[in-house]
């Protein structure tokens, strides 16, 4: 007679971001940032009151995945997989910003105080690729997605050979950069700004990391270029209040 005790059920699987979505924990608050959608989301993240004060643990996060995991497959946050992925704790890797490549002189990348400007030499050939980069960045955010930005600053510095480029050399073409950025007329914002720098020393040939970092309470989003724990366009306080979530 055939047994009628019914088979286990199969544990159920993993769950890992899907493509294009970042994740991180700040504040108590597990934040997704979909780069497809450009959209942020957030889920509560409850840690043992014996490690309250210490980063999320492994099983802190998967017990909010599994909290909401039918909202999350929902909004295609994440994925079922047959094997850990492992990319849920990818942000624990990404390196904070310490200190700023103009120490003291910490401050966005909008202008130069006047003695340090006053050693900056700009050419033609500044000139021209600063406007260059500066007219790109614009036309870029008018015309296409964050997504596909993010993707095209990607492949570019993924098929550079000589990767980021000295500290040295950062210093010098950043300072130029915003000895001239005053006289492009666009007021300041993270995303334009980040971007333009970026373009402007990609023309230089050095590709720092171009930094997006959130705040949960109350919600902020902000990005800056960073290389290694430096800071090339923004003071240490104020991006030290953000959690790194990407880097491109």
């Amino acid at each position: 007679m055939a047994s009628s005790s019914k088979s286990p059920r199969p544990p159920p699987h993993r769950l890992a971001l899907s493509s294009d979505v970042y994740f991180c924990v700040t504040e108590g608050q597990g934040i997704f940032l979909d780069l497809r959608r450009d959209d942020y989301s957030a889920i509560p993240i409850v840690c043992d009151a014996v490690n309250a004060g210490e980063p999320a643990s492994e099983a802190a996060i998967d017990r909010a995945f599994e909290t909401h995991r039918h909202d999350l497959l929902e909004a295609q946050l994440v994925e079922e997989v047959s094997q850990n992925k492992g990319d849920v704790q990818a942000f624990k890797a990404l390196v904070r910003p310490e200190r700023n490549i103009f120490h003291p002189d910490d401050q966005r990348a909008f202008g130069m105080a006047k003695p340090l400007g006053q050693c900056v030499r700009v050419g033609i050939a500044d000139v021209l690729d600063f406007l260059l980069a500066s007219y790109r960045a614009s036309r870029l955010l008018k015309n296409r997605h964050i997504h596909g930005i993010v993707g095209g600053v990607r492949r570019r510095k993924a098929s550079a050979a000589n990767g980021a480029g000295d500290v040295d050399a950062l210093r010098r073409q950043t300072a130029i950069y915003r000895k001239l950025r005053p006289w492009y007329p666009r007021g300041y914002l993270c995303l334009y700004d980040g971007l333009a720098l970026i373009e402007f020393l990609a023309r230089r040939k050095l590709f720092p990391a171009w930094v997006f970092g959130v705040q949960a309470q109350p919600f902020g989003a902000h990005c800056w270029v960073q290389q290694g724990d430096v800071l090339l366009n923004e003071s240490t306080e104020y991006a030290g209040q953000f959690t790194p979530i990407m880097s491109v």
